[in-house]
């Protein structure tokens, strides 16, 4: 079965164009244009069996579109996953980002521990809502069930 590499070729697209003073629209129209320029490739056939009636063997003009049509054994499955998987430059930001949350959030953790111990009651991390008795975070401004103001 042959199936078009739409990431490989997105992949391509992105590490050779930049991105600056563009809006998605007009990347997703300079992309299209891109798979549809017409590039050289080698042919790897004998001359007697090449296909290509365009006389211009060894090298064929064919739309860079064709670079990235793969042949796969079993059925290609779309990715369809809407998580964001940082890539190149973006990765080392996100990491210092997840490091720092992660750090605030170990920080909250023992805070919230420590209070705990001093008091001796684990009551103290939660309080309820005012309009409704919903139980929250001891931190909440909003209820999270009726939207109530919390003083």
């Amino acid at each position: 079965m042959k199936v078009f590499n739409a990431k490989n070729a997105a992949e391509d697209y992105m590490s050779l164009h930049t991105l600056t003073y563009s809006t998605p629209e007009m990347t997703l129209l300079k992309f299209a244009r891109w798979l549809g320029e017409m590039v050289d490739v080698e042919c790897k056939m004998d001359a007697e069996k090449c296909p290509n009636d365009d006389g211009m063997h060894p090298k064929h003009r064919v739309p860079r579109l064709m670079l990235y049509i793969e042949e796969r054994e079993e059925e290609y499955r779309f990715d369809v996953s809407d998580e964001f998987l940082p890539t190149g430059a973006v990765t080392t930001l996100f990491s210092k980002v997840k490091d720092q949350v992660q750090r605030r959030e170990e920080g909250k953790k023992k805070e919230e521990e420590s209070i705990g111990k001093k008091s001796g009651d684990e009551s103290k991390n939660f309080k309820f809502c005012i309009a409704c008795g919903t139980r929250l975070d001891m931190y909440a401004s909003f209820c999270i069930e009726c939207g109530a103001e919390q003083a």
